[in-house]
């Protein structure tokens, strides 16, 4: 009895998964025309988000010109605050992310990086080389 309930599954599920070749063109062709149709809608909630981030960022270093120059860390302290909040809103992470890129900015401040400030040596004729570099 429940071999024979078992067996008819089968044939059903069978019945049931078989699809001709015409039918799965039909079913690919629907799901493409689908996705197509979709695209505007995803275009258009694409731009309106890079839209809204823009004026977002414009107001952002509008209220904050020193940072304008300093792009590179605004952006490093962002991700490194969205990292650790990542259900923050935007906004707020701007405004937390304020301090931290101040810092940062006073930090690389004192940082000479276009001229060294003594001359490197480069003479190594006083380098014991008799062991081959071995310690």
């Amino acid at each position: 009895m429940v071999q024979d309930i078992l067996l008819t599954l089968m044939v059903i599920v069978r019945e049931v998964i078989v699809v001709t070749p015409e039918e799965r063109e039909e079913i690919i062709n629907a799901s493409v025309e689908r996705t197509l149709l979709m695209i505007p809608d995803v275009v258009g909630n694409l731009m309106a988000n890079h839209a809204a981030l823009h004026k977002i960022n414009k107001k952002f270093y509008d209220a904050h010109p020193e940072f304008a120059s300093k792009k590179d860390i605004v952006q490093a302290v962002v991700e490194m605050i969205e990292g650790k909040n990542p259900t923050m809103k935007y906004e707020d992470m701007l405004e937390k992310a304020v301090p931290e890129i101040q810092h940062r900015i006073l930090i690389i401040a004192d940082v000479n990086v276009n001229t060294a400030t003594e001359k490197l040596p480069t003479d190594f004729s006083n380098i014991d080389l008799s062991h081959n570099g071995k310690l």
